[in-house]
């Protein structure tokens, strides 16, 4: 997340919308298309992968040349995020999580 919350900056993606990626189906951050999308990521992401036909049938407003291109970003970001974790490659600190945010409970960075 380090590299593309810098990037994502620089291209005007809003920090209310990053501080609120976790909770994103509920933020006013978000339109509709936009949590089409995240659920879309969020389920490309999972082990097995399945996209359910609802998320699909959200993301179908895209065009196709928009689709595959969604789909292929999400799928580099995963083989990334693979290839970090198990070469337990650390943050680059271009990101700062809040202490408490559901990131770092996942990966176990937070003690409750």
């Amino acid at each position: 997340m380090d590299i593309n919350s810098a990037g994502s900056r620089d291209a005007g993606i809003a920090d209310e919308q990053l501080e609120h990626l976790a909770t994103f189906e509920t933020s006013p951050h978000f339109d509709r298309l936009e949590k089409a999308v995240l659920r879309y990521a969020e389920e490309m992401s999972r082990t097995p992968a399945h996209v359910s036909d609802e998320t699909f049938a959200g993301v179908r407003s895209l065009s196709d040349e928009q689709l595959v291109e969604l789909t292929a970003a999400i799928a580099l970001e995963n083989l990334h995020a693979r290839f970090n974790c198990a070469l337990k490659m650390e943050s680059d600190g271009l990101c700062t999580l809040p202490a408490d945010h559901p990131v770092r409970k996942a990966l176990g960075h937070v003690r409750e």
